[in-house]
């Protein structure tokens, strides 16, 4: 028996929410699917330029240390 019979040979043993988390498990760990999700991040996530990415990370730093926690009441 190879590999892949006795997994589905064991699947077919399990309840069917059993089996919804299996699946969960297997689409997660799949290769090809973790390519596929990279490079949809990587196609619709934006960036900054070095320069922008500096000006941002200073403006953050700055504006943390003036925040007023009863800001929101």
């Amino acid at each position: 028996m190879s590999v892949l019979e006795s997994i589905v040979k064991e699947l077919e043993t399990l309840p069917t929410p059993k089996l919804e988390e299996v699946a969960r498990f297997v689409h997660r760990i799949n290769p090809r699917r973790r390519e596929e999700r990279l490079a949809i991040l990587m196609a619709t996530a934006g960036y900054m330029s070095g320069e922008e990415g500096e000006v941002f990370e200073k403006a953050v730093r700055e504006e943390a240390d003036r925040i007023d926690v009863d800001d929101w009441k």
